[in-house]
């Protein structure tokens, strides 16, 4: 059966949510139903934390616990990747406070990147991972955060490449100053303005471009891994200021589809959740 005639069955799937949620809608016949179904499960903006940590300044201290990677190094981390922002998309496909791709968050077992909490000790997990590898170096860790620790192991260093370099000393010089974080000063709910990501008034297009790199767009394969084609053009030709930016509702949209395709990555088969 194709996977849309049976998304009504997927209704108690999400790991980890409240056992009283519900993922989908009971009606959900359409990918605008299951869209609205996983809005009706809360975002992490609404609630941003299920479980015993409920800020972000205890989130960051459980992660620090759990994986032996200082508070404030890893504040500065999130500080530089999204500016504290839950729901930061890239435009290579990052997502969430510590800015994971697809392909990392589902290593480190993060089902949810707009999860705060997961996302954090996602991070915080990969930041202890890259210090163990690179033998407690700092810099190395970092670079390896931004580049992938294939690119440092290949220069036997920092790589030569202009974000990474200045990644890595911008955030060592933060370190270094002793700066305090005071995360009451940050909204943590919406996009950043950096030209790396995309959010409320970015172009159409980086959307487009962000969704067929990750093979649910409009030009892969005609319809995409979900068979989103038809959902996306109807939804961009209802643009309604028609000013070809993303606005506030298409954004929603965005981080649901990509909280969807997260929720995909985890099952074993993409038509079969029955063993979620």
């Amino acid at each position: 059966m194709p996977l849309m005639e049976s998304i009504t069955e997927v209704t108690n799937t999400g790991k980890g949510r409240p056992a009283n949620v519900s993922l989908l809608s009971n009606t959900a016949h359409t990918f605008k139903n299951v869209l609205e179904g996983m809005k009706a499960a809360g975002t992490s903006e609404n609630n941003p934390v299920s479980g015993v940590a409920k800020t972000l300044d205890e989130i960051f201290a459980k992660a620090s616990k759990t994986y032996g990677v200082p508070e404030r190094i890893l504040k500065t981390v999130a500080k530089y990747e999204s500016d504290f922002k839950t729901t930061a998309v890239s435009k290579a496909g990052a997502m969430g406070i510590m800015q994971l791709m697809p392909a990392t968050a589902k290593s480190l077992g993060v089902k949810d990147p707009f999860d705060p909490e997961q996302n954090i000790m996602g991070g915080a997990k990969l930041l202890a991972s890259n210090l163990k590898e690179f033998g407690g170096d700092l810099s190395l860790a970092l670079a390896a955060y931004n580049a992938g620790s294939g690119a440092v192991k290949k220069y036997n260093g920092i790589p030569p490449y202009k974000e990474t370099q200045n990644y890595v000393k911008n955030i060592m010089a933060d370190l270094n100053s002793n700066t305090q974080i005071d995360l009451k000063n940050y909204v943590v709910t919406g996009v950043g303005s950096s030209s790396e990501l995309i959010g409320e008034g970015s172009d159409i297009s980086e959307m487009k471009a962000l969704l067929d790199t990750l093979g649910i767009g409009m030009s892969s394969n005609g319809n995409g891994m979900l068979g989103l084609s038809s959902f996306l053009a109807d939804r961009i030709s209802k643009d309604s200021d028609e000013t070809g930016k993303i606005d506030k509702d298409m954004f929603a949209t965005l981080i649901e589809i990509l909280r969807l395709q997260m929720l995909m990555n985890t099952t074993n088969s993409i038509g079969d959740f029955s063993d979620i």
